[in-house]
């Protein structure tokens, strides 16, 4: 098959767009407007973490709840900007329209598939890069700090059990046993063996390595200025270095998937969500297993030198404005939890902020445009980017060749 293919984004989605691609034989190009060494993007900075435990979408009457109440509060991890936001007041609208349990009973089946499915695709990327991905499957250690914190993540585990992902209840002394060589002050925690984590920069290198040694082209420092479009179908994109022609274009472009889209007269409903990163040295934290702090919505991962902590949730923050103070608390309640973790100013860490692209509906928009044939849309993943990017680039893939992937594709529609 001598199709071309354009993938615009050289983030997760998109070079997994672009393997599937390449391994069904398709002649694919990357478009990616930064550097090629660039390491700045969500891609590169989140936790890494592949989470079948989250199955339940961003858009649920819990987040609506939490959401809400944590909004008011200046060391909240969620910050709604009002100034950035008020041309974004029908999306919420509709978030809160999908955070209602019938729709979310709905989804939950959908994101769990795509969640373990993707999990699967990591073990077999693994054996193919001889692990450089450094993929681990430990689990997850849901932790509470309360009671009611603990009650709530166990009607969840419930939740979880009939999907069919083992989970098991964990009190301070089975953590001990899990957690030797740490002190952990929580109340109890969930643990979900399903779990596993990537470190994301060392999966990203390869990949970038791999593709372009089997025939990928990438187009780096090039920028999409707009769609060309005609009759019902995008005959090229307009960059910074001319006029680029494809049979199928893949709109994989994270937060600014919206903004390339109304160029060909689209309306993507995706909105930036700000988070934030840093790095601590493993000797400071002897973590073994990836955890999340469930009421300080923090996840700590470690690696094999450091642990990533990863929080926040700015609706269409910018980069640039790093906000210590809502930092700093969220380093303040890890060390609740890390008696042992030594106390650290937010302002002397090396701080990461990345744009991840938000769908009112907390799912992800994957799949063919009614308008344009040759365009398909893979954005909006959330936190959950690296959790599904293969199974992304896996159903792009499947689309493009004429196959049905086995997956309820109109939920991840709009």
């Amino acid at each position: 098959m001598n199709k071309k293919i354009i993938v615009i984004g050289a983030g997760v989605i998109g070079l997994h767009c672009a393997y599937f691609l390449n391994q069904a034989g398709l002649n694919v190009e990357v478009v990616e407007s930064a550097d090629e060494c660039a390491e700045d993007g969500c891609s590169y900075g989140n936790c890494g973490l592949i989470v079948p435990s989250h199955f339940v979408p961003l858009a649920s009457p819990a987040m609506l709840h939490s959401g809400i109440k944590m909004l008011f509060s200046s060391k909240s991890p969620v910050y709604l900007p009002l100034g950035q936001n008020i041309g974004s007041m029908s999306w919420f609208m509709q978030f809160i329209i999908a955070s209602n349990r019938k729709k979310v009973n709905k989804a939950i089946p959908t994101l769990y598939k795509l969640n373990i499915e993707s999990r699967k695709l990591y073990s077999e990327l693994s054996l193919q890069n001889q692990n450089r991905s450094n993929y681990k499957h430990l689990g997850l250690l849901m932790a509470a700090t309360t009671e009611q914190g603990l009650a709530e993540e166990i009607e969840l585990a419930k939740k979880a059990e009939e999907l069919g992902i083992k989970t098991q209840l964990l009190d301070k002394s089975a953590i001990k046993t899990l957690e030797p060589d740490i002190d952990i002050n929580v109340t109890g925690a969930l643990f979900y063996k399903s779990d596993g984590h990537i470190r994301p920069e060392a999966h990203m290198q390869w990949l970038k390595k791999y593709l372009s040694l089997n025939g990928v082209v990438f187009h780096y420092h090039t920028k999409v200025n707009k769609f060309r479009h005609q009759k019902g179908k995008i005959i090229g994109i307009e960059t910074n270095l001319g006029l680029q022609k494809a049979d199928e274009f893949v709109l994989a472009a994270g937060s600014f998937s919206a903004q390339l889209a109304a160029t060909a007269e689209l309306k993507i409903p995706v909105i930036a969500g700000k988070g934030y990163s840093f790095d601590v040295p493993k000797k400071c934290m002897q973590l073994r297993t990836p955890l999340i702090l469930t009421e300080a919505k923090v996840a700590l991962t470690p690696f094999n030198t450091s642990v990533r902590f990863g929080s926040g949730m700015e609706f269409n923050g910018s980069i640039g404005e790093i906000r210590y103070r809502r930092i700093q608390a969220i380093l303040d309640e890890t060390r609740k939890a890390f008696p042992e973790m030594p106390e650290t100013k937010a302002n002397t860490l090396k701080i990461w902020e990345g744009l991840r692209p938000i769908t009112p509906t907390g799912l992800p928009l994957v799949g063919r445009t009614v308008k344009y044939k040759n365009l398909l849309v893979a954005t909006g993943h959330a936190m959950m980017g690296v959790s599904l990017g293969p199974i992304t680039g896996k159903i792009i893939s499947q689309l493009i060749l004429g196959e049905k992937p086995d997956f309820d594709m109109d939920l991840l529609h709009f």
